[in-house]
């Protein structure tokens, strides 16, 4: 006659593998997670190249005041395009400006969506750091699709910093 223990171990060694009601509830389970999980993960990479191209204007400005403390007989200018989406950075010989940059470097580059929206330095669109890395200042405003903001401020002594607006 046999136990009940050895009845139960019996069962329980002779069963492998998942039945074909935890797998669909497995399957399921995981459907949920990724509907939940994908749109947020392309919300936060929408928002992560508005970051990054909000980071490259803060280089590419800072780059400029440094250019111009460092050769202090020339000017360096940087050109905003808002209808273009782009901006080029540029430098005052004594004779005329150059570009210092063979093409504007475009926004679109950073994802799809990033847009130039607003540029106000002094009324205008171009900011010149002086020889010793003053400017007048002003700010840059970057868009996604999404419709977060990035506002790059630059301050009179050449000091950049980013306040950013995320939906």
């Amino acid at each position: 006659m046999k136990t009940f223990k050895k009845i139960f171990m019996n069962r329980a060694c002779s069963r492998s593998g998942f039945s074909l009601v935890e797998l669909l509830i497995t399957l399921a389970l995981i459907a949920v997670m990724a509907t939940i999980a994908v749109p947020q993960f392309q919300r936060y990479s929408t928002n992560a190249d508005l970051k990054t191209a909000a980071r490259e204007v803060m280089a590419d400005l800072f780059a400029a005041r440094q250019m111009a403390v460092e050769n202090s007989v020339t000017i360096y200018r940087m050109t905003f395009d808002v209808g273009g989406n782009s901006y080029v950075l540029s430098r005052n010989p004594p004779a005329a400006w150059e570009n210092v940059w063979l093409a504007p470097k475009s926004l679109a580059s950073f994802g799809n969506g990033i847009r130039l929206v607003s540029v106000n330095f002094s009324g205008g669109s171009t900011v010149n750091f002086q020889r010793r890395g003053t400017v007048s200042g002003g700010n840059v405003t970057l868009t996604n699709r999404l419709g977060s903001t990035a506002a790059i401020t630059v301050n009179i002594t050449g000091r950049t910093y980013v306040q950013y607006t995320m939906q």
